[in-house]
């Protein structure tokens, strides 16, 4: 996998990741990129801007360009904690929002994400990005069904909560213990079935004109709300 940016660079470096090979574009200064890297053996080739831009997969490289490993997905019994806190997103199909998501899950002290094999963004260098360094420090499953890893997130403990416009407010829900909270698809939230596969439901109290939020906006208010309460 190819990451971009010093951030995302940087934080892949402080946890240790695997990487193999790292691109620096002539004439910028990347002093604590290059330290870091020569501690670890990592190998640095100076390029030009224009074979930086060549090699990008993003609009913006910031000048650093990184090969390593993929990214490895975690079961989700690595995720499961006594009071556990867990965010499962249904269909998240839009890699920025994947990686913001990751950024604000990390901050509000989520355990673990679980997102579905199909018809979901997966990890790649645009979430890396997105994500500031955040997916360095987050355990995130890949699973079959999301339905099935609801049912056995049950069977652990965990209070499931779907979000969706006609659910309770998150201000009035008990958000302690080892719950699970649902993100749904932008365009149509979480699915009929998913949704009766949970325990609860969850609103966000809004005054405006418009009935919804994006994902990963919503994701934060709700998470946030959450760990006021844990």
């Amino acid at each position: 996998m190819q990451i971009e940016g010093r951030n995302s660079i940087l934080e892949a470096m402080y946890v240790n990741k695997k990487i193999d090979i790292i691109y620096l574009q002539q004439g910028l200064n990347f002093g604590e990129i290059e330290n870091l890297a020569k501690e670890r053996g990592i190998k640095v080739v100076r390029v030009s801007k224009i074979e930086l831009q060549k090699m990008s997969k993003t609009p913006k490289p910031q000048g650093v360009i990184a090969k390593m490993q993929d990214f490895e997905y975690c079961s989700i019994d690595d995720i499961i904690k006594d009071d556990g806190f867990v965010v499962l997103l249904d269909s998240i199909e839009d890699p920025h929002n994947l990686g913001s998501i990751i950024r604000t899950c990390e901050c509000a002290g989520v355990d673990g994400i679980i997102i579905p094999k199909h018809r979901s963004a997966e990890v790649n260098e645009t979430v890396v990005k997105t994500s500031a360094g955040a997916v360095n420090h987050m355990k995130i499953a890949k699973v079959g069904s999301l339905n099935d890893a609801i049912e056995y997130l049950q069977k652990c403990g965990y209070f499931v909560f779907a979000t969706a416009m006609d659910g309770e407010l998150c201000k009035d829900t008990n958000l302690k213990g080892k719950i699970g909270i649902v993100i749904g698809n932008e365009g149509n939230g979480v699915h009929r079935l998913t949704r009766q596969k949970c325990d609860g439901t969850l609103r966000i109290q809004m005054r405006g004109k418009l009935n919804s939020l994006n994902a990963s906006v919503a994701c934060g208010i709700i998470l946030f709300q959450a760990l006021e309460q844990r």
